[in-house]
């Protein structure tokens, strides 16, 4: 992090603490997250809507997991939630966690993009995708919230919320140790030493280290391996919590990340549209990725769905993500106050290829050098009044310096044939077009930087109308101002720009916002059109009704919005506009036969609009807000307990997601010769969002039996299963994913006194080999397809020991 960097972190925790200090008199009571750690049985205890509450009294779609449950079902890692909730999709792009809920989501192609899914960690917001995956672990539980939640977590929550909280410091002495060791030479070690460091301080220091071989193989142009796609990381975190009175706690919080593997890599999933349209090579679209392939057909190319793969550059994942945080509690009379800050900062750099062959084609390099603070303010009246709220303030800060490096060694004729139709169309003045065959040539930069200030003010009420009616009514106001710079340039290795060209298009780089405009081809190094700034209000409203003490049946209407922005990394320089989306949404939430039978079901509408999409216009990749949208479905989720050492657990989702209005380019399907190349307008009407199946069910079965004094024995078996999806919005079979299930299983052995545990386990037990996400990789970069892919068949071991 840079001196500027620091500066800023060091005066807003100064002027946190300087609130904190602010003198007056302190009170007590338990905080949410001591509550939320009373957890007992099939039920936890949950702070989806900032209060502590049975997650049967939540009137919200939510599913959550204990983190004893998390270490029973061997989960280490988000995306292993996305296999196991309803309604949810989560996979790793390039480092990137995607999260897609009810068919709501951001498919993640350019470091910089914002999420639709929002992610806090103990109170925080989490702006990159590259840090949320790194901060999952030593969890006390995870929240899966399903729908827009825009009242109380603001911005980019349309499509749910995900709520990570950690364990905290104990009031004792004690400890966990946990070792996993398996296939592909996997070995994981994982602990915390916790307790009283006086009568009013506690701390709890916990870590994660592992380090695994690579699921795939690179096979280069020398006939050497190299194992990719493997794990080599390790994280911790220290948590120390002060009792300033007795009604008034500070919590502070230090995380680390650092990873140096080879982590991420493209699979080559199909030849795009040369795998949807005969002949589609011939076509005036098609023909232009002749260059690319003229490169890479000289080589061995890799086969579709394989982790046998060709490259020819060396790949690379180093990351090094850490943060600070404070959280104050403080009980006011009756009232609490809450105050949380924090500050963090992100940087991943990664190099890797996807043209997947052993000819010298291309490279991929990301980069992000990113730094957030924020703060929050939230004050609560008593809860056991029929009449209660939740107010609250919020400030958010973030620059992101991106950076997108793809290189092409085939740029030598593409430039030829600009420059001649350029000439030809009196653009240019006649003069010999010449570029020299050179491996130099060219490095594309899709970079930029983006800032971000955003603010906003909420308050969220619930009036108990009787023991049985709660009406809730809630409202967000958010405002943020977002001002950027394009850096799309060409560049010949190692540093000689080649377009945009100053000599013919002066204002292709400039930083004078008015005279700014990018040159014939889109290249364009300037300040975007800005400073913008974007509001919405989200308001809420729900009633619940309890006919039972074990029956609660809700309904709901709310709305959530995504944040409008910049599309870095491009020729344009105007901003998109943010997505609204409206939710209405009924539901229950059920304990029946003696609290054998745990049944939960919700029915949703969601209308959809100004989708933010990414269109073409001139050949060059843009975003913008197209049409609407409606998803809607049902869920249901179940837990069954026939006998005292039997459980069954079920899920089934059911999502059509799908266009009802709007229009996008479709640059690659041929277009009529009446038309200019890559010119197709295609109507979205009744295709479907990406990464939406429209159906997903669990099935899952626990027995747990004593082994006489000596402790118990618990084997568990999970089956999930999904429909097909589409990866674009265009819905081609060439970017999809046909069905597949998943089998895991477990069988372990914990001590009687809950000391000591080991747990043999399997995941994907049937070797489903599946894409998790696809991108295009573009025109002149083949127009194929390639993304990651699931995890392959694992095994091992766990063993645990607590004191």
């Amino acid at each position: 992090m840079n001196i500027r960097n620091t500066k800023q972190a060091v005066l807003a925790t100064a002027s946190l603490l300087a609130l904190m200090a602010s003198p007056a008199p302190l009170y007590a009571q338990q905080t949410d997250d001591e509550q939320a750690e009373e957890n007992s049985g099939d039920v936890i205890i949950v702070t989806a809507n900032r209060r502590a509450e049975s997650i049967q009294d939540a009137p919200i779609s939510i599913t959550a997991f204990g983190g004893d449950e998390l270490a029973n079902r061997s989960i280490t890692s988000i995306e292993q939630v996305g296999a196991v909730a309803p309604g949810v999709q989560i996979a790793t792009y390039q480092g990137d966690t995607s999260i897609f809920i009810r068919g709501i989501g951001t498919p993640t192609i350019i470091a910089g993009t914002d999420s639709s899914t929002a992610t806090y960690i103990d109170g925080v917001y989490i702006s990159r995708p590259a840090a949320i995956g790194p901060l999952f672990f030593d969890i006390d539980r995870i929240e899966v919230l399903r729908g827009p939640q825009g009242t109380l977590y603001g911005r980019n929550a349309t499509g749910g919320a995900v709520n990570i909280v950690t364990r905290r410091p104990s009031d004792i002495l004690e400890g966990n140790l946990q070792l996993t060791v398996g296939n592909y030479d996997r070995f994981r070690l994982a602990g915390a030493l916790s307790g009283p460091l006086s009568d009013s301080i506690r701390a709890r220091l916990a870590f994660q280290w592992e380090d695994r071989d690579g699921y795939a193989t690179v096979t280069r142009p020398d006939n050497s391996t190299e194992k990719v796609e493997d794990k080599e990381d390790y994280s911790v975190r220290l948590t120390v919590e002060a009792d300033l009175s007795p009604d008034a706690m500070l919590t502070l919080t230090g995380d680390y990340y650092r990873a140096d593997d080879k982590a991420n890599a493209y699979f080559f999933a199909s030849a795009g549209y040369a795998d949807e349209i005969p002949g589609w090579y011939g076509t005036r679209e098609g023909s232009q990725t002749l260059p690319y392939f003229a490169m890479k057909n000289a080589g061995r190319v890799s086969a579709p769905a394989s982790r046998n793969i060709y490259a020819d550059v060396p790949y690379f994942n180093k990351v090094e993500n850490w943060g600070l945080g404070a959280t104050l509690n403080w009980d006011i009379s009756d009232y609490n106050l809450k105050v949380i800050g924090s500050y963090r900062d992100t940087n991943p750099v990664s190099q890797n290829e996807f043209d997947l062959s052993d000819a010298y084609v291309n490279y991929v390099g990301r980069e992000e050098d990113h730094w957030q603070w924020s703060g929050e303010v939230q004050l609560s009246s008593p809860v056991d009044k029929p009449f209660s709220w939740i107010a609250g303030a919020y400030y958010f800060e973030e620059r992101n310096i991106i950076d997108n490096d793809i290189f092409g060694n085939f740029w030598e004729p593409i430039l030829i044939q600009g420059f001649l139709d350029l000439q030809a169309a009196g653009v240019l003045p006649t003069f010999p077009v010449v570029f020299p065959d050179s491996d130099l040539c060219c490095e594309l930069h899709l970079s930029g930087e983006q800032d971000t200030k955003a603010w906003a003010a909420y308050l969220d009420t619930q009036w108990e109308v009787s023991d049985q009616l709660t009406v809730r009514l809630g409202g967000r106001y958010s405002e943020e101002r977002r001002d950027g710079r394009q850096n799309f340039d060409l560049v010949m290795l190692p540093d000689m720009r080649i377009a945009p060209n100053t000599t013919f298009f002066p204002n292709a780089i400039s930083e004078d916002r008015a005279t700014a405009q990018p040159d014939p081809f889109g290249f364009i190094v300037a300040p975007v059109n800005g400073p913008t700034t974007f509001s919405a209000f989200t308001p809420k409203l729900g009633i619940d009704f309890k006919p039972t003490d074990d029956v609660l049946l809700y309904a709901s209407v709310q709305r959530g919005f995504k944040s409008g922005g910049y599309n870095i990394g491009s020729s344009q320089r105007d901003p998109f506009e943010p997505e609204k989306i409206w939710s209405y949404e009924i539901g229950v939430r059920s304990e029946l036969l003696d609290r054998a039978l745990l049944l939960n079901a919700s029915a949703f509408w969601y209308d959809y609009t100004n989708l933010q999409a990414q269109d073409s216009v001139g050949n060059q990749p843009i975003i913008r807000n197209v049409g609407k949208a409606r998803v809607r479905g049902f869920e249901v989720e179940t837990v069954a307990r026939p006998t005292d050492f039997f459980k069954l657990e079920g899920a089934l989702t059911y999502v059509d997601a799908k266009f009802t209005e709007g229009q996008l380019t479709e640059p690659l399907r041929p277009a009529p010769l009446t038309q200019a190349p890559g010119t197709l307008l295609r109507d979205l009407d009744g295709l479907r969002l990406p990464r939406a199946p429209r159906w997903k069910f669990s099935l899952a079965g626990q027995v747990e039996q004593p082994v006489g004094d000596a402790g118990r024995v618990t084997a568990r078996a999970e089956y999930h299963w999904q429909s097909k999806i589409y990866f674009t919005v265009f819905n081609i079979d060439a970017a999809s994913q046909e069905s597949y299930g998943l089998l895991r299983a477990s069988l372990g052995f914990t001590s009687a006194d809950d000391r000591w545990n080991v747990r043999l386990f399997g995941d994907n037990l049937t070797g489903k080999t599946y894409f998790t996400n696809q991108i295009l990789t573009g025109t002149v970069y083949g127009a194929e397809f390639v993304g990651p892919l699931g995890a392959p068949r694992t095994y091992g071991i766990d063993v645990g020991y607590k004191f």
